[in-house]
């Protein structure tokens, strides 16, 4: 992975200016409800002191108030300009920048991350950080991307060459450049056990349809570069490659309109451009809508019957200590 981010200093820039180009700025909803859903599922104490860990621009940390209105909340960021963004955000909650952590250690009953870990430079120094936020009997939710086998994005890297690179902590081969690697159940439990937490419960999502519904709504740039068969490691995969493409990118186009119209209306910036975007694309958008709720439908039920399913490429880990 580039080693770009492995200086505190460059990672600070490099995020403040993911930010402020709009980075994060939101998330779908059944995103969001599964988050509601998993928080409700813990049945942590009524009242508290939580940290959302990585905050961002506070999206999650909201939740967080939401579904535990008597805690005090909190959040975290490298990022000044997040930090900033969360604030105007949320303000019956509490943010601070990461650089002034000391005064908040030994603080919090509940730490919380949302696609965070994959990001970090160092897991060690990462953990030993957690640790020290945290009161000893406490709670720790972490959400990210899953390395646990038969995912099926799992499944297409396994098709490449370099699908899936053991020098980058088993990254995926079409992560995002600040995606430092990816974790499975087993690995993240031996980083829990060093700061004498065990794993209480986890889900799992994407096991298939919730895998191809975000990638669909992605790009066709994306699905393209995702089936590119000139690193596939046989011919038998180089059909499967092909056999995927023929089924994603039509879905992918019959969405686009409206991922495209649902991503300008949430990242509203009320300038003349957007307004003439969004007239454009209304009445393919509105064709295009059934198409978008039916996968997204399809991924919310398949989140309701096979959560416990461990080749999930997202897992929701609960530990308690």
């Amino acid at each position: 992975m580039s080693s770009d981010l492995h200086d505190i200093n460059t990672a600070t820039e490099f995020y403040d200016n993911r930010y402020e180009d709009g980075y994060m700025e939101e998330w779908d909803e059944l995103k969001k409800e599964k988050v509601r859903e998993t928080l409700r599922s813990l049945h942590l104490p009524e009242s508290g002191s939580a940290l959302d860990f990585g905050c961002g621009n506070g999206v999650f940390t909201k939740i967080i108030k939401e579904v535990l209105p008597q805690w005090e909340v909190y959040g975290v960021e490298i990022s000044r300009v997040a930090v900033q963004n969360a604030k105007r955000r949320n303000p019956d909650c509490i943010f601070f920048e990461a650089k002034e952590s000391s005064r908040y250690f030994n603080k919090f009953d509940f730490l919380f991350s949302h696609h965070v870990i994959e990001h970090v430079q160092n897991l060690e120094e990462t953990f030993t950080t957690i640790n020290n936020y945290l009161k000893p009997v406490s709670f720790q939710l972490h959400i990210l991307p899953c390395g646990n086998a038969g995912s099926y994005e799992y499944e297409i890297c396994k098709l490449k060459t370099r699908g899936i690179d053991p020098n980058s902590e088993n990254r995926f081969f079409f992560e995002e450049p600040g995606h430092l690697r990816r974790l499975s159940t087993e690995d993240f439990k031996i980083q829990e056990s060093k700061i004498d937490f065990k794993l209480s419960a986890a889900w799992y999502s994407n096991q298939k349809y919730g895998a191809i519904n975000w990638i669909t709504k992605s790009s066709p740039r994306f699905v393209k570069r995702l089936t590119n068969t000139a690193d596939a490691i046989d011919k038998n995969a180089t059909l499967l490659l092909k056999s995927m493409r023929r089924k994603l990118l039509p879905l992918t186009y019959l969405q686009f309109p409206y991922s495209k119209y649902w991503l300008i209306k949430n990242q509203w910036r009320k300038i003349f451009l957007d307004y003439i975007k969004l007239t454009i694309l209304f009445i393919p958008a509105m064709i295009a809508k059934p198409f978008y709720f039916y996968l997204q439908n399809k991924a919310k039920e398949e989140w309701s019957t096979r959560k416990t399913e461990m080749n999930g490429s997202e897992m929701y880990l609960f530990f308690k200590r």
